[in-house]
């Protein structure tokens, strides 16, 4: 499910709208958010400096991941303003799209209706559905 999302540094008061997936499918253990590259360097993060690790991707897969640090996350909507999350970042190669893990959307509060592109605020009004933003591919 693609939404728009606010990102920015912790202890920065800049920050950047873009849309990412919210990949029910990604578990990490913690809220964390895959940024591609392009994107990460736009958000001041250095690769060449980051920790390198490991992740395992579907099907078991081995992957290399650059661990970035902190990033401070919001569902970024018109009507109202919503809380900074705190999650951690990383960086796949060959990632062109910003993923959420399962629990980052459990940290922003998202229920997602995958079958009808919708999505609501846990918080929202009984009735209340979003449509499912357009994908935006970082290359």
């Amino acid at each position: 499910m693609w939404l728009e999302v606010e990102l920015r540094r912790p202890g920065r008061a800049d920050s950047l709208i873009v849309r990412a997936y919210a990949n029910g499918g990604f578990r990490a253990g913690e809220p964390e958010i895959i940024l591609p590259l392009q994107l990460a360097t736009s958000m001041g993060f250095d690769i060449g400096r980051a920790e390198l690790g490991e992740g395992i991707a579907c099907g078991g897969t081995h992957i290399a991941m650059w661990e970035l640090g902190e990033i401070e996350i919001r569902v970024h909507v018109p009507d109202r303003e919503v809380p900074w999350v705190r999650a951690k970042a990383v960086c796949v190669e060959g990632e062109y799209e910003a993923l959420l893990s399962r629990e980052l959307i459990g940290s922003l509060g998202l229920l997602l209706d995958y079958g009808r592109s919708r999505w609501r605020l846990e918080d929202d009004p009984p009735g209340l559905y979003r449509d499912e933003a357009e994908p935006q591919y970082w290359r």
